[in-house]
């Protein structure tokens, strides 16, 4: 059982699609749903799975700025606008503020250019450098979708988990 984790902004929004889709009695299901899911998480049993996981963390921590991202996600991926938007994201806080990730955390652009995370902060960029930061300050996992980021978090001896991974230890 992981005690404590990092979220990125692809599992979250994977999660927060699932519960939407769960919660899915507001206006209008987005059109591509089944689309935006990895394929890891396309049969129920995944899905069941992966949000027990998630579920279960008893710490769940994301920076400000996968929050951000997260906004951006439900209306570009989702087409979501008006009603269906507000309903998403009602149902998004809904589940954030249920597994206490209303506390977000922010890493501070000095902290990311010291020496240790320099090296991978033009490669992946300053978000997903501060949740390595995060992951490698609280010591421990950082939960990922993108490779890139789980390749540099490993190199920094930050420790790592792919979604695919996880869900294919799951089912």
């Amino acid at each position: 059982m992981i005690r404590k984790a990092v979220i990125d902004s692809g599992p979250l929004f994977s999660a927060l699609l699932l519960n939407y889709n769960e919660r899915g009695v507001g206006p209008g299901r987005p059109r591509r749903f089944e689309d935006q899911l990895q394929w890891p998480l396309r049969n129920a049993s995944a899905q069941r799975e992966f949000m027990g996981l998630l579920a279960a963390i008893p710490e769940k921590l994301t920076t400000s700025h996968i929050i951000g991202e997260l906004r951006g996600l439900g209306q570009s991926c989702l087409e979501l606008h008006g009603d269906g938007g507000g309903h998403f994201w009602r149902t998004s806080m809904a589940l954030l503020l249920e597994w206490n990730i209303d506390r977000t955390t922010r890493a501070p652009p000095r902290s990311l250019a010291g020496h240790r995370f320099r090296v991978c902060l033009p490669e992946i960029g300053a978000p997903d450098t501060g949740l390595i930061q995060l992951a490698g300050r609280h010591n421990c996992v950082l939960i990922t979708d993108d490779n890139r980021m789980a390749r540099e978090a490993k190199a920094l001896q930050v420790e790592c988990q792919l979604i695919q991974d996880l869900v294919r230890s799951l089912v």
